[in-house]
């Protein structure tokens, strides 16, 4: 089993001085080197998807452009789409990503789009897990998007030994998926 995101040399430094648009450049870079890369894709897609997702609550924005943030998510997401399709991967990280934030991928004008983009990111989820059916991060987000909380809490005990195999480095995206993929369901 390997890690969900690929490692980039010095992310987690740029993360924690909060030099959050030298984290987008690096990563967009890496990624513009290596477009065919689906895990250098991901890895840029949900740094600009975290930093969005946080924008108003727990980082600091006042150098940043939220526009520059969300034009690399759409941009990202939109070329993943045509390029990765059939990677369950990608699909299972931003098809989570936009399930639970749509409104971060809809370009503004548009926000008609939004449940139309809530149904894709669901879908996306869906066929990740039809692709790779022993993914079980994939397993586990579309169990969360039931009311099968006992399948759900079962697939969580399954997976928490795996945790720091499936998510080692200490990014704001992995620090996330470990503490999400912890979270238990009483009814």
């Amino acid at each position: 089993m390997m890690s969900y995101f690929i490692n980039i040399d010095g992310l987690v430094e740029l993360e924690q001085q909060e030099r959050w648009e030298e984290a987008r450049e690096l990563l967009y870079k890496i990624w513009e080197s290596d477009k065919l890369n689906s895990g250098k894709l991901i890895r840029l897609l949900s740094e600009c998807w975290q930093v969005l997702s946080l924008w108003d609550c727990c980082i600091k924005n006042e150098s940043l452009s939220f526009q520059v943030f969300q034009d690399t998510l759409i941009e990202c997401t939109k070329f993943g789409l045509k390029n990765f399709n059939d990677d369950s991967r990608f699909l299972c990280v931003t098809g989570y990503m936009i399930s639970i934030l749509p409104y971060l991928f809809v370009v503004q004008g548009t926000e008609a789009l939004y449940t139309e983009w809530e149904q894709k990111g669901v879908d996306m989820l869906s066929r990740a897990y039809e692709l790779d059916p022993n993914d079980k991060v994939a397993e586990i987000l579309n169990l969360g998007r039931t009311s099968e909380f006992f399948e759900y809490n079962k697939a969580l005990e399954s997976i928490t030994p795996e945790l720091t195999t499936l998510f080692p480095w200490e990014t704001y995206v992995d620090v996330y998926f470990k503490d999400i993929l912890s979270i238990r369901y009483t009814n």
